[in-house]
């Protein structure tokens, strides 16, 4: 038993460095820790902080929907409401009113029974049949306070032909510690487009858990990508299963820890309908004695033929303190697919470096624009400039480009 596990209690036990999964990210220090579940009056700060804004992408002309510890804001968020949308927090909403939901999703690890287990908040949003939602929902989540544990829960239905782009973003401020555990489960109908942006910028000493299960239906179309600006311990796991012909899905991610930070990317891609592509490509750039963790799986079910797959993991190890752990995988089981998987892990490029400097560039400004080459691809793929625009600049202001 441990001082967390008194307080949490679970059927499955805490993964351990035994389990494949976790091997190069143990959490024995997060079961060392005192921590409570968050309530509107218990263990967080009073006010809203004056240093963050509660719409961290200010040039986004987006809604709004704001939580502190886990508990709704809704002083502080502007909800769409419009003919075929409904976007309700679970805390408003009567049992009647609940969005009938089915993905096939079922926690098979500690992580994802804690948030079922402990489930606070979190928004249901359904886009109705041919809907298409006019501006992007911002999803702000914020951690306020010290040894704060917080079980957000999103459920996201977009129906036959609709339209949808969320942005979640996840703060904390630089005195808090605790815990943030975050699921989403969507469900995109035929010919559906979900779009998905997840940004990680806490500061103190959290450590993070998110998971989306994200499942598409036929010639539907998703666009995710991760970004982790900052982050004490931070682990994102991605699971998108293809369940009709013709599904495309692009995810993406990028990653820059600092110091002694701790980013760990797992994603799990399951094709098992025909006639599907996806791509992924993570960029990670290690500094300090920071360590990252990058593992991506594959699959390709008997049914899956004539799929197209591509993944790729490209690492960059700046300073000698710092490591990458990196597995791509692929599993195929069907004999007329078109896939491909790899990885790099390497250093800056010393020729171009050189040649920035011989033309007058000093060494950080030269190497703060191999950065920003080297995150291109990712970030040209964002749903909005304003928002690639407000990540690219807290980037720069993180690392002093």
């Amino acid at each position: 038993m441990s001082v967390f596990t008194d307080k949490f209690s679970t059927t499955l036990p805490p993964p351990t460095r035994k389990s494949e999964r976790w091997k190069y990210s143990p959490i024995a220090k997060l079961l060392n820790h005192e921590i409570a579940i968050s309530t509107e009056s218990a263990q967080g700060f009073n006010s809203w902080p004056e240093s963050l804004l509660p719409n961290p992408v200010l040039n986004l002309d987006a809604y709004l929907v704001v939580f502190k510890n886990g508990i709704f804001e809704p002083t502080l968020s502007d909800l769409p409401v419009s003919d075929g949308v409904d976007c309700v927090p679970f805390s408003k909403m009567d049992q009647s009113g609940s969005l009938e939901f089915s993905n096939g999703y079922h926690h098979k690890e500690w992580i994802g029974e804690l948030n079922e287990t402990y489930r606070q908040d979190g928004l249901s949003l359904h886009v109705h049949r041919n809907v298409k939602v006019d501006r992007p929902i911002v999803i702000h989540h914020l951690t306020d306070g010290i040894n704060v544990a917080s079980f957000p829960k999103h459920l996201i239905k977009v129906d036959e032909g609709g339209e949808l782009n969320v942005v979640i973003w996840s703060s904390a401020t630089d005195r808090s510690s605790g815990m943030y555990n975050g699921l989403l489960e969507a469900s995109i109908g035929p010919n559906a487009m979900f779009s998905l942006e997840k940004v990680c910028n806490e500061g103190g000493k959290v450590f993070h858990f998110s998971h989306e299960y994200i499942v598409q239906e036929r010639d539907s179309n998703l666009k995710m990508h991760t970004f982790t600006i900052k982050g004490d311990w931070v682990r994102n796991e991605l699971e998108i299963i293809s369940r009709g012909k013709g599904t495309d899905s692009v995810f993406n991610g990028a990653y820059l820890p600092l110091g002694t930070e701790h980013i760990d990317n797992h994603t799990t891609m399951d094709h098992t309908s025909s006639d599907c592509t996806s791509s992924e490509l993570y960029r990670g750039i290690m500094y300090g004695k920071s360590t990252g963790v990058f593992n991506g799986k594959v699959f390709v079910r008997p049914d899956a033929q004539k799929t197209n797959a591509f993944q790729q993991n490209t690492n960059i190890v700046s300073d000698r303190g710092s490591a990458i752990n990196t597995k791509p995988e692929l599993e195929i089981y069907a004999d007329d697919v078109k896939c491909a998987h790899g990885c790099t892990v390497g250093q800056f490029d010393l020729d171009a470096l050189f040649y920035l400097k011989s033309r007058g560039i000093d060494e950080k400004a030269a190497k703060a624009l191999l950065v920003e080459a080297f995150l291109a691809d990712v970030l040209s793929s964002v749903s909005s400039t304003e928002l690639s625009t407000e990540i690219m600049s807290l980037y720069r202001e993180r690392h002093g480009w």
